[in-house]
């Protein structure tokens, strides 16, 4: 079963601990790059490791309790047999608890969004994976993985772009592929109400987007990023019906993504403002596959793979961590903490919105065999300057 375990572990985390608000830190594993799904496993698994209850009045979490930080030796994958839906089984490598979360059948494809979209709900009753055999979103109960419905009632500009609300868990916002209009949809009882239209709004002719490559709605569910065409990029802000449009010279066919905040936004290498202004250029080579999120101490930060040095030096490895209001980095994961250069299909998910600091990340690697540091590995991560800690599950 070596096949299964390196389709399980080359899909990238969809939802990084989400808020760590249950008893378990529960890691959904997705790669969402159209040359790997083609050869996707038919399953979706979750590696989770069995934690003490968790006060969600304190703003981060230790969930890696039992784990070793740092650690660099090596644990090469192992072969393992695949469980029978719902049942779980023990990675050998790490000890850590994989379940079986879908039934698609030989050939099929299910699995969560992106990485950077959160797959559970704010509470995390519910969870949303993806049939890419049959072109539709499920609903599954977000405890026992069991299936609810398919949600076959949303029509998504782009099958990654279904977000949870960050409080309220029976919300999903969307927008619609036909009107543009932006939705809030009740889970529950299937009602929709127009938030706005997005092209009304911007007075677009062309097309209204939110990719290239999208990421979250600001952690308050207040704020969005999109574009019309290649040629402006915007964001609005619910609640005071604010619209701004942002001041660069090239869309390079990319919204301008909100940060956690809402007051700070990505797009390309750069950091902008709340008036759609420069704010910073991270030390950042080129974009990668990156995650938005925030450190332990709450900064607004834009976790990377970066396979060269930034323009200032430095800021290479499987992750970096950028700053957004200086554009500096914080190495997570590099060579000069040990560890190789960086591994392919390296993606990073920083949406645990109540246990801020902690991400998740899945790496391929050259060989695909699982023998190498990193190869094959998931990891979590809890980033804070000056106490970085990095545990391999």
């Amino acid at each position: 079963m070596r096949k299964l375990k390196t389709y399980l572990w080359l899909l990238s985390l969809s939802c990084a601990i989400i808020g760590c608000t249950n008893e378990e830190a529960v890691l959904p594993v997705n790669d969402s790059s159209d040359a790997e799904t083609e050869t996707a496993e038919e399953t979706v698994e979750e590696a989770e490791e069995t934690e003490p209850a968790i006060d969600e009045n304190l703003t981060s979490v230790d969930v890696a309790t039992t784990l070793v930080a740092n650690d660099l030796e090596p644990h090469p994958m192992q072969d393992i047999t695949k469980p029978d839906y719902l049942e779980t089984i023990v990675d050998p490598s790490f000890g850590t608890i994989i379940r079986r979360i879908s039934n698609a059948g030989t050939g099929g494809v299910i699995k969560p969004m992106y990485n950077t979209i959160q797959a559970w709900n704010a509470d995390e009753s519910r969870i949303i994976l993806y049939d890419q055999t049959n072109g539709v979103h499920q609903l599954l109960d977000g405890m026992s993985y069991e299936f609810i419905r398919n949600l076959d009632d949303v029509r998504p500009d782009d099958l990654e772009q279904l977000f949870w609300d960050f409080n309220d868990p029976d919300i999903l916002y969307f927008l619609d592929s036909v009107t543009d209009e932006f939705i809030k949809y009740s889970v529950s009882s299937g009602n929709k109400e127009v938030l706005v239209n997005l092209k009304e709004l911007t007075n677009c002719t062309g097309s209204i987007s939110m990719g290239n490559d999208v990421q979250m709605m600001s952690w308050d569910s207040d704020v969005i990023g999109f574009r019309c065409d290649n040629s402006e990029t915007y964001f609005y802000r619910f609640s005071t019906e604010e619209l701004v449009t942002f001041n660069l010279d090239d869309v390079n066919y990319t919204a301008a993504m909100p940060a956690p905040s809402g007051s700070l936004f990505y797009h390309n290498v750069s950091s902008y403002d709340a008036d759609g202004n420069f704010k910073a250029r991270l030390n950042k080579s080129k974009p990668e596959h990156s995650c938005l999120g925030k450190m332990v101490d709450g900064t607004d930060t834009d976790f990377s793979v970066s396979f060269d040095a930034g323009p200032n030096g430095g800021c290479q490895g499987n992750i970096i961590a950028y700053d957004l209001n200086t554009g500096d980095c914080l190495p997570v994961i590099s060579e000069g903490l040990g560890y190789a250069y960086p591994k392919t299909g390296t993606h990073i998910s920083a949406v645990a919105h109540k246990n801020p600091g902690w991400i998740a990340a899945s790496m391929i690697g050259f060989e695909g065999d699982g023998q190498a540091l990193l190869d094959q590995e998931l990891v979590i991560a809890r980033v804070e300057p000056g106490n970085v800690q990095v545990y391999r599950i």
